[in-house]
Order: C-alpha cells, then structure tokens, then sequence
C-alpha cells in the first residue's frame, strides 16, 4: 500500500480500490439505510451521555465533549492524565512494603489517637465529664473554623432580615433652614441637621 502523503503527491485516491460488486453495495439505497440507522442510534446514545462540562476559557460556556471511558473529563480538559490505581492517587511514591495505608494519615496513627481520646476521657473527674459532654451537646460536629463561619452565616441572615422588616417607628421630619445673613452678607443655612 501507498502511504498517503505519496499517493496526494502523485494524484491518487488515498482509498484502496474497490471491486465493482463493492463500489454497487456503497452506492445501493439499503447500504446508506444502515448508516442513517446507525447514526440515529448513535445521536439517541450520545443525548444520554454525559457531557465533559469543563469551563471552556474561549467562550466561558461548559464542554460539550464526551468525557473518555471511566473518566469524567474530556481528552482535552485532562481526561487523559494518568492516574494510580492506589489510595493515594497520581504521584504516587514506589514504597518497597508496597502503598501505606489510609490517605494522609495511616490506620495506625488513627488508632493511636482514638486511645488517646478515650484515656483521657476515663481519667476526667465527674464534673470534668459533664463539663465535656454538655460541651459536645451544646457544638456542632466540625472544626472550630467551620462552626465560626456557620455562625457569621446566621448573624448575617439575622441582620438582613432585620433590615428587610419594615420600620415601625415615626419619621423624624428634618427641620426647616432659616436662610440668615452670614458675615460677608450672603445667605447663610442655619437650622439644619447637621448645625
């Protein structure tokens, strides 16, 4: 077989030539009815795929791509990075005991902490166990940082709805400026709201 590039130089068809039997099935009515077919079905499967939906930089509007297999991501949005197949993911380190346990922290040093936590919990005194556990009912699971923000979410929800009720107060009425004559002669304002 020719390469391409040759047969574009020489001026010959790329395709391989075809037999007349061949040439009357690509060109017979029920040949192009499989293709339709095939199509169809085809468009019918890809409307229920999903789609890669990385935001595109050109046209600020998500990818319309199909996401490659087992992947959520287009070839062009990283779809085809590789990735390890361990806990720990890509860049995974080659340890000679093979990959340690758990994702930052391993099994070990969790169990540790969790009989830590339950010593420490057994030599508190009875009013240092009720302290702890009107503490732990009175929080919310989380860190400290996350409940600081969940609070200044509800201060900030408070304080809009304050501002959103109508006020029920009187309106102060401004009171009325006397023009009087300054010390060059020109009208002067006294009386206002801010004299």
């Amino acid at each position: 077989m020719v390469p391409r590039y040759l047969t574009a130089a020489l001026g010959k068809s790329a395709m391989p030539e075809r037999s007349p039997a061949q040439q009357t099935w690509a060109n017979s009515a029920r040949w192009r009815a499989i293709g339709r077919a095939a199509i169809r079905a085809w468009h019918a499967k890809r409307a229920s795929l999903s789609c890669c939906g990385a935001k595109a930089k050109s046209t600020g509007q998500p990818c319309r791509n199909l996401p490659l297999p087992g992947r959520t991501r287009c070839k062009f949005h990283g779809g085809a990075t590789p990735r390890g197949d361990g806990p720990l993911g890509w860049h995974t380190p080659a340890f000679p005991g093979g990959i340690p346990t758990g994702k930052p922290r391993s099994d070990a040093y969790k169990r540790r902490r969790k009989r830590d936590q339950v010593a420490c919990r057994e030599a508190m005194t009875p009013d240092e166990r009720a302290r702890h556990e009107a503490w732990q009912v009175a929080h919310e699971p989380g860190s400290a940082a996350k409940r600081q923000r969940r609070r200044k979410a509800r201060a900030a929800g408070a304080l809009i709805q304050r501002l959103l009720q109508p006020d029920e107060r009187p309106k102060a009425t401004p009171a009325r400026r006397e023009p009087t004559a300054g010390a060059d002669g020109a009208p002067e304002l006294r009386g206002g709201v801010f004299d």
